[in-house]
């Protein structure tokens, strides 16, 4: 995708957003802009036993670092855009940072399920951030061979069950903790006759983020070309959050089926920390750090009230440099809030934590330490290496000819008597 095109849309988005939000203060800023990381380009270099193999550019247009960047592997069945039908989800383990205006080139193998349908995919690369949001990605159509034994989730008829009332099955409908949430989903057999066990995974908002609860349901047997309705109940939870069900189907260990996905918000007080960027991963002494926060108030979208951001920043020993707060309004507006903090002396490789607090509860926290990428500071860093041993290696000269000159004195001396 064409630098050109991307940095269009993403200023039409702008343009859009600074319409629908205000600004309510020097610091607070209303308008929210999602971050220019893009996939740009995209290889499939092997596909062997059911492994796709290859590798793809992930470019940052800003001018900032952002941290703990991940990225996903996801199948689709078909390749027209209207027709994509989710298949699976592999997200790596690994994170990583993209220098501002700079690309890095990654490598993947993704193991697909073995029992899909023969036929035409789509393969997506997707850069995701530590908090689930999804940002650029680049397909590619690939051809697969399966074992033509696989369920087919009919997405159109999910719905998430709450109080009689019906949801789709991402909208993420308020509850409260007590209440009962059902996951209804319409599933077709095309095949043979089949039994399956559901799985399913709950995550804390998205499913990169804390593993809630996973756990599987009774059995259920599909006759040959049979299509069920399908009921399965939420596991009730407590704490306040939006929650992402994910359930498949398997037979045995083997998956046999996509994926269906389920959202709800147990309502309550919260907050989220979306993102925390830094200009710069050095500052000289009589600079400025300026980090910017993107965050959000409550899941349930309700408002309550004032909050305070705490920002601490050490050196990279671990060194206490700087610590301010910020008051913050917490409600359904997502936002960003620039500070700017002097700097007394130099910093190098800075830790950043930042807390998000109601009260006396922490809401939210995110730390991030900034490797060194600048060419100035990696020179820099070298001659100090680089002084260090001439000193060290000089130290270690002069100790060893001061051992010799006094054990050729003591030898002189016995010498003589």
């Amino acid at each position: 995708m064409p630098r050109l095109f991307l940095a269009k849309h993403k200023f039409i988005l702008f343009i859009c957003l600074a319409g629908v939000f205000s600004f309510c203060s020097v610091f607070q800023t209303q308008a929210y802009l999602a971050p220019g990381i893009y996939v740009t380009e995209l290889k499939v270099s092997e596909i062997k036993s059911n492994v796709i193999r290859g590798e793809f550019s992930v470019s940052n247009s800003e001018r900032y670092y952002l941290n703990d960047l991940n990225y996903e592997i996801k199948l689709f069945q078909g390749v027209s855009f209207k027709e994509l039908k989710l298949i699976d989800v592999n997200v790596p383990e690994e994170t990583f940072f993209v220098p501002p205006g700079q690309t890095i080139t990654k490598s993947f193998a993704y193991t697909y399920p073995k029992n899909i349908i023969s036929g035409d995919y789509t393969l997506r690369a997707q850069i995701i951030t530590e908090r689930g949001s999804e940002l650029g990605w680049k397909d590619e159509k690939v051809s697969l061979e399966g074992r033509n034994k696989f369920l087919d989730i009919l997405d159109i008829f999910s719905r998430v069950l709450v109080r009689g009332e019906e949801a789709f099955s991402l909208a993420g409908i308020n509850v409260s903790s007590e209440e009962d949430v059902v996951a209804f989903l319409k599933v077709e057999n095309p095949g043979e006759a089949i039994t399956v066990i559901p799985r399913i995974k709950i995550f804390e908002r998205q499913l990169n983020m804390s593993l809630i609860r996973e756990y599987q349901e009774s059995s259920i047997t599909f006759a040959k070309d049979e299509t069920k309705e399908i009921s399965l109940a939420m596991p009730k939870l407590d704490i306040p959050e939006s929650y992402l069900a994910e359930v498949k189907f398997y037979q045995g260990k083997e998956q046999v089926s996509g994926i269906q996905y389920f959202r709800w918000v147990v309502k309550g007080e919260g907050g989220k920390i979306l993102y925390v960027k830094a200009d710069k991963d050095y500052y000289r002494a009589g600079e400025n750090i300026e980090i910017t926060i993107d965050l959000i108030g409550p899941a349930d979208l309700s408002d309550i009230g004032e909050g305070k951001l705490e920002v601490t920043i050490f050196d990279k020993d671990g060194n206490l440099v700087v610590k301010t707060t910020k008051d913050v309004t917490l409600n359904s507006d997502l936002f960003s809030l620039v500070i700017t903090i002097p700097v007394e002396k130099d910093l190098i490789s800075p830790v950043i934590e930042v807390k998000l607090i109601k009260g006396e509860n922490v809401l939210d926290e995110r730390s991030i330490k900034l490797s060194v990428f600048s060419q100035e500071i990696k020179e820099l860093e070298r001659k100090k290496t680089k002084t260090y041993l001439t000193y060290l290696l000089s130290s270690i000269a002069l100790i060893l000819a001061l051992i010799a000159g006094f054990l050729l004195y003591k030898f002189k001396i016995k010498k003589k008597e």
